[in-house]
């Protein structure tokens, strides 16, 4: 009777440490999605400081932007943002900021010349009222952890 106690106490310890590690996994993994998703927004401000204060979708594709590959669905997400991403690879550095770490579904490009949407977790929006005007306007949404970028480069964390 002891013995069998022993044994199931000793379960019971190791599935709480491996329940405790998971969860330190998937706050480090939501910490991420959020400094994803801030670095995306600096790569927003960098470029649209270099291109006359206009984000890549609002500037002509003439002069370096993709206003002219821009497919806004009804639900206001683009489905060319990869496009968007992909012009601003100097800013950007890596594909691998593109893909929330919790998401099983995508994987991230080799470099920016093969950037699909399926290197692409992050769900942008695109238009014209998207600006540094309107900081609060949400520029982008992780599907996955529900964080959101606004304009001004914030992130609002799903709690």
């Amino acid at each position: 009777m002891k013995f069998a106690n022993i044994i199931i106490a000793l379960a019971s310890v190791l599935l709480l440490g491996c329940d405790a590690r998971h969860q330190d996994e998937r706050k480090a993994q939501r910490i991420t999605c959020v400094n994803n998703l801030k670095q995306i927004g600096l790569a927003f401000r960098i470029w649209e400081g270099d291109h006359d204060d206009q984000f890549p979708f609002n500037a002509s594709t003439n002069a370096g932007g993709t206003r002219e590959l821009c497919a806004v669905g009804k639900d206001g997400f683009d489905a060319n943002a990869c496009l968007h991403f992909q012009v601003m690879s100097n800013e950007l550095n890596s594909t691998v900021v593109l893909i929330c770490p919790q998401d099983p579904t995508k994987q991230a490009a080799v470099d920016f010349g093969h950037l699909t949407a399926a290197n692409v977790t992050y769900r942008l929006r695109s238009g014209t009222n998207l600006s540094d005007a309107r900081p609060r306007e949400i520029l982008a949404v992780c599907p996955v952890d529900g964080n959101i970028l606004y304009c001004d480069g914030t992130v609002r964390t799903k709690k």
